[in-house]
């Protein structure tokens, strides 16, 4: 689990730094494409569809403002992203059949083993 929050906080931080440097992070469609893999993978109907992505919009939207208000990176708080964590799968087991929610788990199993074991770069 611990992999898998830096290997997150890593991206998250890394999104962080193209909404303040670059200008190009845009909440929305990340939380779009979130939601596109999770349709993509789990088979999710449109009703299921739109909360995913009206959830992502709103915790992306959330996460983007904290970040900036804390100075990008200084803006991290491990805390903060466990309770974010624990809310996503929480809203996500709530909105998802167990068999989409299984194969939910699985592509993020081999997400993370894609980036070194569990975290971004072997972290």
């Amino acid at each position: 689990m611990r992999k898998f929050l830096i290997g997150l906080a890593a991206l998250i931080m890394t999104t962080g730094a193209f909404a303040q440097g670059f200008g190009q992070f845009n909440p929305e469609d990340m939380a779009k494409m979130q939601a596109d893999r999770i349709k993509e993978v789990c088979k999710v109907d449109d009703g299921q569809y739109k909360k995913i992505v009206d959830y992502f919009v709103k915790d992306m939207k959330e996460m983007t403002e904290q970040m900036s208000q804390g100075g990008g990176f200084g803006g991290f708080d491990m805390e903060a992203m466990q309770k974010r964590m624990k809310a996503q799968t929480d809203f996500l087991k709530s909105v998802l059949t167990e068999d989409q929610y299984k194969k939910y788990e699985e592509d993020q199993r081999k997400m993370m083993e894609q980036f070194g074991g569990g975290g971004f770069g072997g972290f």
